[in-house]
């Protein structure tokens, strides 16, 4: 791996002299933006009446609205690891956020597989990817995964803790700076400072995070209006209208400077929504979980000239997909003898229906214990999710929880120890309706899929019983 990092140097290098020759053809700018914890319903282009996000809606409704856009887990760590790493969870290691034996241990059945906290060096990021393609690269936010972004091939890092007068406990600084506007304006310069060179943006908020904070003339707003359904936390709403603020003065700088037709932006979360403050509905879930709330997210792109805009993709696609499509788009490289899970998408920015790709997967060998709302929308009470592993294919999918798996039976058993659950997601979003026993062919056949995709990608299973459970009993 220290190998590929050094070609990536070397290339970095010699596109740096084309460049200078004036031989480099002209590449996309790229500006993902990463909301933490924002449900999929939540935007109004989404269907949300009671979050106003008109800035947000106006930009999907002239870019390409993605329904079925995934994260690669329910919280945030694996997530952006996945999506900086290219990777699926077992490759990198990061599969939650600290500990991976959340809750009271008598109430775990089995031991969790040990949680890496951050990626080790030899992953190659995207932004390490696109540097020999003459790419300046910025990480301004949320990071949570690694060293230094620029230990990580990022030109320029900024969090909430390196800014002055910091934002230690939550989103406002000593000053009553408000933490998505300063990040706002840190994107802003960036993108001023580079707009002769093709530039890939990072710009991942802390909002919609708890703690749940918001400026107070917006919460005034949102406290004298009704509540929409399960929506209607004003600071909550609060939260969001400054997100969708930052989106409006992020785009407002690429149209002002010109580099609107050249400029691919994407606007994307982490995982589900805070159940505690919002829903999915009708999805079942929410962070945390497994099931689509916790992992489906919003998702658009807007590209002028270059994505059609009014249109909807239905396709699968999930975090892993960004980073080859990235370097399909800046005529880079895959790296060396670097493996990539995900597929570019870039035949659905151009209006195709598929991409090769039959599943998308999840794995998650640890536990996380519940909080409150949504308790009665996870598996059970006492956790949102516990070990389980996750294929999606078609509209089929199915949840492989690891506790029954490895502790009543497996297969020989499956017809009753409630080990998988297999939804059609198609006829059935909530996931009300278990049809693993009704349909077992089709459970027997994603059941075989994931089981191979586990072992072709050697991901670590939980097998030993928890002795605190079983002295409980």
């Amino acid at each position: 791996m220290k190998k590929t990092k050094l070609l990536l140097i070397a290339l970095t290098i010699v596109y740096s002299l084309c460049s200078a020759s004036g031989i480099a053809r002209d590449k996309p700018n790229i500006v993902f933006i990463f909301i933490d914890d924002l449900g999929w319903t939540d935007p109004g282009y989404m269907g949300s009446t009671y979050y106003e996000t008109p800035n947000i809606d106006l930009l999907a409704g002239h870019g390409m609205i993605f329904t079925n856009a995934y994260a690669n887990a329910a919280n945030c760590a694996p997530s952006r690891a996945s999506f900086l790493t290219g990777q699926y969870t077992p490759r990198h290691g990061v599969f939650t956020v600290a500990r991976p034996d959340r809750g009271e241990s008598e109430d775990r059945r089995l031991i969790p597989i040990e949680n890496s906290r951050q990626f080790s060096p030899d992953k190659i990021t995207i932004a390490e990817a696109l540097r020999p393609a003459g790419y300046v690269s910025a990480a301004i936010g949320k990071w949570h995964v690694a060293d230094s972004p620029q230990q990580q091939g990022f030109d320029v890092g900024l969090n909430k803790f390196q800014i002055a007068n910091g934002y230690e406990a939550g989103h406002f600084n000593i000053e009553k700076e408000y933490l998505t506007d300063r990040l706002t304006n840190e994107a802003v310069e960036f993108i001023t400072q580079n707009k002769d060179n093709p530039f890939f943006l990072y710009l991942a908020h802390y909002a919609v995070h708890t703690p749940i904070e918001a400026k107070e003339n917006l919460i005034s707003k949102y406290n004298a209006k009704d509540a929409a359904g399960c929506h209607g936390n004003a600071t909550y709403a609060a939260m969001i209208e400054s997100i969708d603020e930052s989106v409006r003065k992020i785009n407002a700088t690429i149209k002002d400077l010109g580099l609107s037709e050249n400029t691919l932006l994407i606007f994307f979360s982490d995982n589900g929504g805070h159940g505690t403050y919002t829903c999915q509905k009708p999805l079942r879930g929410g962070k945390g979980m497994f099931y689509e709330g916790g992992i489906r997210v919003p998702m658009f792109v807007y590209w002028p000239g270059e994505v059609r805009g009014g249109t909807i993709c239905d396709f699968p696609v999930i975090g892993t997909d960004f980073y080859p499509t990235f370097i399909e788009l800046a005529g880079a490289q895959q790296p060396v003898d670097y493996i990539l899970d995900g597929k570019s998408i870039v035949r659905l920015f151009k209006g195709k229906k598929s991409i090769k790709r039959d599943a998308v997967f999840w794995h998650f060998p640890a536990y996380l214990n519940s909080y409150e709302g949504l308790k009665d929308e996870s598996r059970d009470t006492v956790f949102r999710t516990r070990p389980v592993s996750v294929i999606r294919k078609g509209d089929w999918k199915l949840l492989m929880f690891h506790e029954e798996w490895v502790l009543d039976g497996g297969k020989e058993k499956i017809n009753s120890n409630n080990s998988v659950e297999l939804y059609n997601l198609k006829k059935d979003p909530g996931e009300s309706d278990n049809l693993s026993n009704a349909n077992n062919k089709r459970r027997n056949k994603l059941l075989e899929d994931l089981l191979e995709w586990q072992n072709e990608i050697n991901a670590p299973i939980p097998t030993q019983a928890n002795s605190a459970y079983i002295e409980k009993l």
